[in-house]
């Protein structure tokens, strides 16, 4: 660790926190709205980039009375927005985003701040696991997110969220949450959110393996880059949660054309280093498999599984 420039960042740091703070307090004394307003921006920028969270949000919070248009309570609340997500706070990302959604905007900028605020707005829903929600905001999102100009003075689409991201989490989102007709009709054949779908093509070949009942496929892909999705700042926690449910999903899909089907196809159709069985008595359980084993063969090592259908 270099200590003399962690000492001289440290020192620099303290006196441009001394100085906003002594501008911010000279403000005050003169009574200009406008100059408050605009020196707790800059202070909550200061922290913000500091990495002093709570204290950014503080500061940010402050410039609410001082703000004299629906444009800048907008812009305040869009920094409050940001603040949230850093730090996971879900429930005031959506209080947040109701607000400027409430503000009554133009329409040119509200037209610049909606695929922001759906994109956040999917966002949440994914920190909270409420994944059909997740994926119902982002396919919400134009794809003019991916080029649009920055908003209260915050590049989304290089902060927050890429277009890939998007991509990747309303695609698992949807995996794990829709069927395969869903699938088809609202994400693959959505000409905004198959642009996303293009950025990550094997999220897209992931939701065609599925939609084709290619289920082995499917998984392959997803296996494939589970390693990334685990490195990733909000998908880490679910990734493990969502995995399963699409596989559970694949599982039962595969089923409803067949009567009966013996443990080793379903074995060699999803591979499991515990064997198949037990994940099958779980779904069976659980009332996500409609269905029943057959041990009175189980000495033999192709004992089947029978199927009731469903109708």
């Amino acid at each position: 660790m270099d200590l003399d420039w962690v000492a001289a960042k440290e020192r620099e740091v303290k006196q441009q926190t001394d100085r906003l703070e002594h501008e911010l307090k000279t403000y005050k004394n003169n009574l200009i709205k406008e100059s408050i307003r605009m020196g707790n921006e800059d202070l909550g920028k200061h922290y913000y980039m500091m990495g002093d969270l709570p204290n950014a949000l503080k500061a940010y919070g402050r410039m609410r009375e001082f703000c004299t248009t629906p444009k800048h309570v907008a812009e305040m609340t869009m920094k409050v927005l940001l603040i949230s997500i850093m730090q996971h706070n879900w429930m005031g990302v959506q209080s947040h985003r109701l607000k400027v959604q409430q503000l009554g905007l133009k329409a040119e900028d509200k037209a610049k701040t909606d695929p922001i605020l759906f994109a956040c707005s999917g966002l949440a829903h994914l920190g909270n696991g409420s994944y059909y929600d997740g994926i119902r905001d982002f396919l919400k999102v134009s794809f003019d997110y991916t080029t649009g100009e920055p908003q209260a003075d915050i590049n989304w689409a290089k902060e927050v969220m890429t277009g890939n991201d998007i991509a990747v989490y309303g695609g698992l989102c949807a995996l794990a949450s829709m069927d395969r007709e869903e699938l088809r009709r609202r994400v693959l054949d959505n000409s905004d959110f198959r642009q996303f779908l293009e950025l990550e093509p094997q999220i897209r070949r992931a939701i065609s393996m599925f939609c084709q009942s290619k289920y082995a496929a499917c998984l392959s892909i997803l296996d494939s880059y589970a390693t990334d999705y685990q490195l990733d700042i909000y998908l880490h926690q679910h990734i493990k949660y969502i995995y399963s449910r699409i596989r559970s999903k694949s599982i039962v899909q595969y089923f409803i054309p067949f009567s009966c089907v013996t443990l080793d196809e379903m074995q060699k159709q999803f591979p499991s280093p515990q064997g198949i069985e037990q994940e099958l008595e779980d779904l069976i359980r659980g009332g996500e498999l409609n269905a029943r084993i057959d041990l009175v063969e189980r000495v033999n090592p192709r004992f089947v599984v029978f199927v009731i259908r469903v109708h």
